[in-house]
């Protein structure tokens, strides 16, 4: 009985330390000249549970086209590669994704204050933005320099009052006066704890099921989501 009851307190103790620990993730897109690469990484249970996901190939087509993307899957071990496909954003897709959104909000009560309550939880641990300009002429320069400027306060000052910034932010406009060039380095680092996903998860099905059809719509959307995904890939 006393081994028994070890084992179920080091259980507990385990599950608590899980329930605590964090969700990291980051989010980073750079563009150099016609280079455009952007990739997400998420990392759990202290570094056990690892996902990146890399698009090096950013292509526009055209207007019936849409964009072009070449996507890799890298698992824990950051040099292996698991997957590699290439898909296209066309405008079908853009509108299913947003009938997907628009039946979510539909079914689900209040899910606009959900997502400000879990966002409140999301800490930002690294803000970078950088961004060089130049159009070839110095006051053309310093006028877009100044534009950019405002377009990057409203963006961020817009998007920071929802989460909890706990790192200075490092957001630069550099003129590259006298010379054509256009170049953006962006980093966001945040976490959660693993805690909070489990409260926003359950509050999340808490609200759906307050609608009728809540629940059969989220996991429709869900089904036909995976579906799609398998299809693409």
């Amino acid at each position: 009985m006393l081994w028994l009851g070890i084992v179920i307190l080091f259980i507990i103790f385990v599950i608590i330390v899980l329930l605590f620990s964090f969700i990291h993730g980051e989010f980073n897109f750079s563009r150099v000249k016609d280079n455009d690469t952007l990739s997400v990484e998420m990392r759990a249970l202290f570094g056990l549970i690892r996902y990146r996901y890399v698009i090096p190939i950013i292509q526009f087509k055209g207007l019936t086209k849409g964009i072009l993307i070449k996507s890799e899957i890298i698992t824990k071990s950051s040099s292996k590669l698991k997957d590699e496909s290439k898909g296209q954003i066309t405008k079908e897709k853009i509108l299913y994704a947003y009938n997907q959104a628009k039946e979510a909000i539909v079914y689900t009560l209040n899910l606009y204050d959900w997502m400000k309550q879990t966002l409140a939880k999301v800490e930002c641990t690294d803000l970078k933005w950088i961004t060089r300009i130049g159009v070839g002429d110095a006051p053309e320069t310093a006028i877009t320099t100044g534009a950019i400027w405002g377009i990057k306060s409203s963006l961020l000052g817009f998007s920071i009052r929802y989460v909890n910034l706990t790192a200075k932010p490092h957001i630069d406009v550099i003129p590259q006066y006298n010379e054509k060039q256009f170049s953006t380095d962006f980093r966001f680092a945040g976490r959660i704890r693993v805690w909070f996903v489990v409260v926003a998860g359950v509050r999340l099905i808490s609200r759906a099921a307050k609608v009728k059809g809540g629940i059969r719509t989220w996991i429709q959307i869900a089904l036909k989501t995976r579906a799609r995904v398998k299809t693409a890939s």
